[in-house]
């Protein structure tokens, strides 16, 4: 099962409680996925706990039952085709146009009032057509909809509630995204999906354990390769000057340190330093060595 289809399960058993955080619920449901043609309104969901709560809701607010169609075992078709029951649904639910009776796809103010309706539309919203991804890959979250109206007062919505959301348009549909993790751990939280907010936080701090961990190890790596090579370098030029018999004119301090280098040419400097038998630093005997590569490259 995938992270979003696990957060929509564990919301989806959640209640509001309140009247006014269900009206606002049902509305989003409505707003992002109904559509009116003939005077019939239809929505079509492939989520069954969707499909559930516009039942509940549509019956227990509206005082009517919408036929319901399931095909395929989990694409739902809801439908409303009794007049009365249309203009009861455009009434309470504030989705009738100004201009005239027909359906409008947008979140009447007046029904996001309070910061609880704020989340129980950005839960619906999320319900209807929301998206995250697990957090072992990537941090997104994005909701899409063709729905203009509906998506301006989704957006703003979110903006009350404290959300830095992005914005743009993909495939003819409007999308509001987040990509930063702390945003989307504290969506989690505002919409009451506890398990998945651990489970996502979880996998973060893993992830992030796992990230610091290759960082130092790629940084024991790289100056392990550096000390190699420093080392080879060494031991070139004191080749060099063996080859060209110049060895037996070195200072003693020099001949010591260039025997310590052959004797360990993989060593680094640190450890080198310490298999002396004189007193002598890290940045001493690099002083030496230094000293031999720039006597090979004079010969």
């Amino acid at each position: 099962m995938s992270f979003t289809k696990e957060i929509k399960r564990e919301i989806g058993s959640l209640n509001h409680n309140r009247k006014c955080c269900d009206l606002a619920l049902l509305t989003t449901f409505y707003a992002l996925l109904a559509e009116e043609k003939r005077s019939v309104i239809t929505i079509k969901t492939e989520n069954l706990i969707v499909g559930r709560k516009i039942l509940v809701l549509t019956k227990k607010y509206l005082q009517f039952e919408p036929e319901i169609e399931i095909k395929n075992k989990n694409i739902v078709i809801i439908t409303i085709k009794d007049k009365a029951n249309i203009e009861a649904l455009k009434s309470v639910l504030y989705l009738k146009s100004n201009k005239a009776d027909i359906f409008h796809s947008g979140i009447n103010p007046r029904l996001v009032l309070d910061d609880c309706c704020k989340r129980a539309c950005v839960c619906g919203a999320f319900l209807s057509n929301g998206f995250i991804s697990s957090p072992k890959k990537s941090y997104h979250f994005e909701i899409t909809t063709h729905k203009k109206y509906a998506f301006d007062n989704i957006s703003d919505i979110f903006f009350e509630l404290g959300f830095n959301i992005k914005t743009t348009v993909r495939n003819n549909k409007h999308v509001l995204y987040l990509k930063n993790n702390e945003e989307i751990s504290d969506f989690l939280n505002l919409i009451g999906a506890r398990r998945s907010l651990f489970k996502f936080v979880d996998t973060k701090l893993e992830k992030e354990l796992k990230n610091d961990i290759n960082r130092q190890l790629n940084c024991e790596n790289a100056n392990e390769n550096k000390a190699i090579s420093a080392g080879l370098t060494q031991k070139k030029a004191i080749d060099k000057i063996i080859a060209s018999n110049k060895f037996d004119e070195l200072s003693e301090p020099l001949k010591k340190a260039a025997d310590l280098r052959m004797t360990y040419p993989n060593l680094p400097l640190s450890e080198l330093a310490l298999m002396s038998k004189e007193k002598i630093s890290k940045s001493g005997l690099n002083h030496r060595l230094n000293k031999l590569i720039s006597l090979a490259e004079k010969i």
